[in-house]
């Protein structure tokens, strides 16, 4: 057998029950005898003894007087069984975002997925994420660079809040964005090229993202086929806060102000 088909069988029987999964690990807390693991995680003394001769074999425990205990390699495999165990949590948990930020998905650092605060939308709460979406928006700190695939009423009257209160704010959309602008909300879009607080640059290609960087946070929107915001995520992380800042600055590097069209 080759190696990795044998580390895949060793896998298989780890994962193969609850029981012992749960035995190892009560073993890298503390040798224990059979008894004892028995009442810990709840098995039968020939279960308890059958998986005891499971981890002999695969040198993952020692017994030492009458009690078993893990072995250096016995732990590293524990660690590494809850590190996949929080790796698939994490995995299920951020799906949402991964799947519809696209390609983008695969720049985004690791951090974001440790300290990124993510809100979903689901069957029960369709609205949650463009809610929280607006409400982060509505507290920006400082000015504001954003990028916006979408045009929609809860965004533009955020932005007239914004305005309102002196804010700044670089905006950057698409074509399409500027088209459903120019036949849905004519005056919002005049009043912005009248304003001297906001510029607004159209940029070459389709965007299928949101960002939002103030002074000090950055939140990133991902939308599906319909331009309903799907999953949204906020952070205060400096590496975060850096990467949103560049996917904003690339995007705007390959856009024309709009004010240019109109003069």
């Amino acid at each position: 057998m080759q190696p990795d088909q044998v580390a895949y069988e060793d896998v298989k029987f780890l994962t193969g029950s609850p029981q012992r999964c749960s035995v190892l690990s009560t073993l890298c807390e503390s040798p224990a005898r059979p008894c004892e693991l028995c009442e810990a995680v709840d098995a039968s003394r020939t279960t308890i003894q059958r998986i005891l001769a499971g981890f002999r074999e695969r040198q993952w425990v020692r017994k030492h007087d009458g009690k078993y205990r893990a072995t250096v390699t016995g732990r590293r495999v524990c660690e590494q069984y809850r590190a996949l165990l929080s790796a698939t949590e994490q995995a299920r948990e951020f799906g949402p975002l991964a799947t519809h930020l696209g390609p983008l998905a695969d720049d985004l650092p690791p951090v974001a997925l440790a300290e990124g605060e993510l809100t979903i939308s689901s069957e029960g709460n369709p609205l949650a994420a463009v809610m929280e979406f607006a409400e982060w928006f509505r507290n920006v700190e400082g000015d504001v660079r954003a990028i916006s695939p979408i045009v929609a009423e809860p965004f533009n009257e955020v932005g007239a809040e914004l305005l309102a209160s002196g804010t700044k704010i670089e905006f950057v959309i698409d074509q399409t964005v500027l088209e459903r602008s120019e036949a849905e909300y004519p005056t919002e879009l005049e009043e912005g090229l009248q304003s001297d607080q906001i510029d607004i640059y159209i940029h070459e290609e389709p965007l299928s993202f949101g960002v939002v960087v103030d002074e000090e946070r950055c939140c990133l929107a991902a939308y599906d086929e319909h331009n309903n915001v799907r999953a949204m995520l906020s952070s205060e992380n400096d590496e975060m806060y850096d990467w949103a800042s560049v996917v904003y600055e690339r995007r705007r590097e390959r856009a024309q102000p709009l004010a240019a069209r109109y003069s």
